[in-house]
């Protein structure tokens, strides 16, 4: 990447451990290589650091606080509405709620699924009420997502690291979502298919770092979107420039 060119990640989790060790060097680097991202909360500890993180480096990094559909079912019921009023109380420090969603990746029992619906409606409505955009997980999930979604209206909706069928992507843009491509779409052929279907103007960009890591290395680096940049824009022919400030434009549109 030229150093001219400042990318974004619209979703990454760098207050994770892997990122501890001299974050300040970290943080320097990503200043020189990204206009802004949005740190992503996702449990208890999470939420607090991606504020946290964001307080410390305005205008740089952001945050979207959310309960993780996992993470959510372990929680009792007064945890869980505790990290509702939390949400609501730091309306003014975050950009988004997220992420949140349900998960029948690695949640197969069906009363847990069940579980998983009705705290994520619970979830939507926070959103509604302090009028926040939503980034919605749904690994293996995507019907029942968007179904209840759906029921709520929300016009700013990311369907965060996509990875469903072309269908349910198509179904998603008809609704007015957004459909975020991690780094992934650099070793997935059934990403670059979805990348190349996505009009530009539903189309986000992000790593989920430190997962989906290009380079394998078992930690992603938020500077690393702009590879996906050249390779989405490579196969839909248009200019690396013009899909970065494109995505960008949506970006703020969404979230600012």
């Amino acid at each position: 990447m030229q150093n001219t060119t400042k990318t974004i990640d619209c979703h990454c989790h760098i207050q994770d451990e892997k990122y501890k060790n001299n974050f300040c060097k970290f943080a320097e680097e990503l200043k020189q290589k990204c206009l802004f991202v949005i740190v992503s909360g996702a449990n208890k500890k999470w939420n607090r650091e991606a504020i946290e993180l964001s307080k410390k480096y305005p205008k740089l990094i952001y945050s979207t606080i959310g309960i993780h559909p996992i993470d959510a079912t372990k929680m009792t019921e007064n945890d869980f509405e505790d990290e509702l009023k939390f949400i609501q109380n730091n309306k003014k420090n975050i950009v988004g709620i997220g992420e949140i969603g349900l998960d029948y990746h690695w949640e197969k029992d069906k009363k847990i699924q069940e579980l998983q619906k009705r705290r994520f409606e619970q979830l939507l409505c926070l959103a509604i009420k302090i009028k926040k955009p939503v980034v919605i997980h749904s690994w293996d999930a995507e019907e029942d997502a968007i179904n209840i979604l759906k029921k709520y209206n929300l016009k700013n909706t990311i369907k965060h690291c996509f990875s469903g069928k072309r269908v349910e992507m198509q179904k998603a843009i008809s609704l007015g979502y957004y459909i975020s491509f991690s780094t992934n779409v650099l070793f997935s052929k059934q990403l670059r298919k979805l990348a190349k279907n996505c009009p530009i103007e539903n189309m986000l960009i992000e790593t989920d770092a430190p997962y989906m890591d290009p380079n394998h290395t078992g930690k992603n680096m938020p500077w690393n979107t702009y590879l996906s940049i050249k390779k989405i824009a490579e196969f839909k022919k248009l200019s690396p420039e013009f899909l970065l400030n494109k995505i960008i434009e949506n970006a703020k549109k969404i979230f600012f």
